[in-house]
C-alpha cells in the first residue's frame, strides 16, 4: 500500500507593496509619527520631511528645519507629541507638532561633539540617551531637554546606545562588540558582555559590526544587531540578530540573515501581528527586506528588489515603510545628467501592508 502523500507546508503569505513615494535627497531614517497621520524622514538634506497619509492622496508636505548635518538618527515620542533627531554636526533637536505646525520645542546646538551615531527613547518617552564619536553618553529630559546623567570617558568609539524600560539601566555597544551595562542614576559600569563576531581586525584595520540595540518583551531581552564583519572595507558583512537574556546578557539565539555581500542589519521593528521586520545594506546596490518570527533563523519573506535599505517603520494600522536607495549609482558619482553633472542618490520609499491583511488604504 502506497504511502500517503505528505502535504505541503502552506507558505505564509507575502507583504504587498501598495505605493512608493520618491524623495530627492538620501534619507537615513523614517518613523511614523505616534497619532499616524505623518511619516516623518531626516536625510543628507539637514531637514525632517514629512508626508501627510491622511491627505485624499499622499503628498509630501512642509520641511522641518534647524538641522546642519545630515540627519544620523530620528525617533517619535512613545505616545506624546515629540520628535527627536540628531546629526552629524552634534545637533540633538525636539520638534513639537509635527504632525500639524511644527515648532522646536528644544535642542542642542552641540549636545556632542560631532556626530551623534545613536539615539534611543524610554518607552514612557520621558526620557533619551544619546551616544556619539566624541565618545560621551548622555541621558536627557525628553520634556525639556535637560542633562540627567552622563557617561564619560568610554573606553572606545560608541556605535549603538539603548535605556531599558524601567529606566535604571544603559546599555552601550562599541567598535570591538562590547556590550557594557550603566547603572542609573550614577552611570557606574556593572558588567561586560562581548560579541566576538561582531568585530573584524586586519592590517591594522578595525570593524565594527555592532550597529543597533533594541530592548524588548518589557526589557526581558536586549536587542543586538549589526553584522559579523568578513573583511574590511565594501560593508563585507554577515547580517545578524543577537537576542540577549536581560540581565545577564546570554545569548539566547541567533539569526544570520544572508551572505557575507549582505552587509549589516541596519534597523529592525517588531510587527503587532507577531514578527520582526528587518532591512540590512551591504556593498553597493544590495539590501534586503525581510520578515522573520520568533525564535526562527530563517526569514518567511525576503525581498531583495530594494537598494541598500536603511531604514523601516510600522504603522499603528501594520503597514511597513522601508528607506532604500536608487539604483542610478553606487554612490561614487558615477552618474552624470545631461550637463555634465554628477547625479546625487535618492531614497525612494516603499509602503507595504503586512502579510495576510487586508488592503490597507493610501491614506491613513
Amino acid at each position: 500500500m502506497a504511502d500517503a502523500p505528505k502535504p505541503t507546508e502552506k507558505k505564509p503569505p507575502e507583504p504587498r507593496e501598495l505605493f512608493k513615494l520618491d524623495c530627492d535627497r538620501q534619507l537615513m531614517v523614517a518613523r511614523f509619527t505616534a497619532c499616524g497621520r505623518m511619516l516623518v524622514a531626516g536625510g543628507y538634506d539637514a531637514s525632517i520631511r514629512r508626508w501627510d497619509l491622511c491627505a485624499e492622496q499622499t503628498v509630501e508636505v512642509d520641511r522641518v528645519e534647524g538641522h546642519h548635518g545630515w540627519i544620523s538618527w530620528l525617533e517619535v515620542q512613545p505616545g506624546g507629541d515629540l520628535v527627536f533627531s540628531a546629526d552629524t554636526w552634534g545637533r540633538l533637536q525636539a520638534t513639537r507638532g509635527i504632525a500639524g505646525t511644527p515648532e522646536i520645542a528644544w535642542h542642542h546646538e552641540q549636545a556632542h561633539d560631532g556626530w551623534i551615531r545613536s539615539l534611543s527613547v524610554s518607552d514612557d518617552g520621558q526620557a533619551l540617551v544619546t551616544a556619539g564619536r566624541d565618545g560621551a553618553v548622555r541621558v536627557w529630559s525628553a520634556v525639556d531637554g535637560r542633562l540627567l546623567h552622563e557617561v564619560k570617558d568610554h573606553p572606545s568609539e560608541v556605535f549603538a546606545v539603548a535605556i531599558h524600560p524601567a529606566k535604571q539601566a544603559i546599555v552601550t555597544g562599541d567598535l570591538f562588540g562590547v556590550l557594557r551595562r550603566f547603572e542609573l542614576p550614577g552611570g557606574k559600569c556593572v558588567g561586560e558582555t562581548t560579541l566576538a563576531g561582531m568585530h573584524f581586525y586586519k592590517r591594522i584595520q578595525d570593524v565594527g559590526g555592532l550597529r543597533l540595540l533594541r530592548f524588548h518583551d518589557k526589557g526581558r531581552t536586549l536587542i543586538c544587531a549589526g553584522g559579523e564583519p568578513q573583511a574590511t572595507g565594501r560593508s563585507i558583512a554577515i547580517p545578524t540578530i543577537h537576542w540577549l537574556d536581560w540581565p545577564k546578557c546570554r545569548i539566547a539565539h541567533t539569526a544570520r540573515l544572508g551572505a557575507k555581500n549582505h552587509g549589516f542589519v541596519f534597523d529592525l521593528a517588531w510587527h503587532p501581528d507577531g514578527f520582526w521586520a528587518v532591512v540590512t545594506s551591504g556593498q553597493p546596490g544590495s539590501g534586503q527586506f525581510l520578515l522573520l518570527k520568533p525564535g526562527q533563523e530563517k526569514p518567511f519573506f525576503n525581498s531583495t528588489k530594494m537598494s541598500n535599505c536603511h531604514s523601516l517603520a510600522v504603522h499603528g494600522d501594520g503597514r511597513i515603510v522601508v528607506t532604500a536607495s536608487n539604483r542610478n549609482s553606487q554612490g561614487n558619482g558615477a552618474v552624470r545628467d545631461k550637463q555634465g553633472n554628477y547625479v546625487a542618490n535618492f531614497s525612494p520609499l516603499h509602503v507595504f501592508a503586512p502579510p495576510g491583511s487586508e488592503e490597507k488604504p493610501v491614506a491613513g
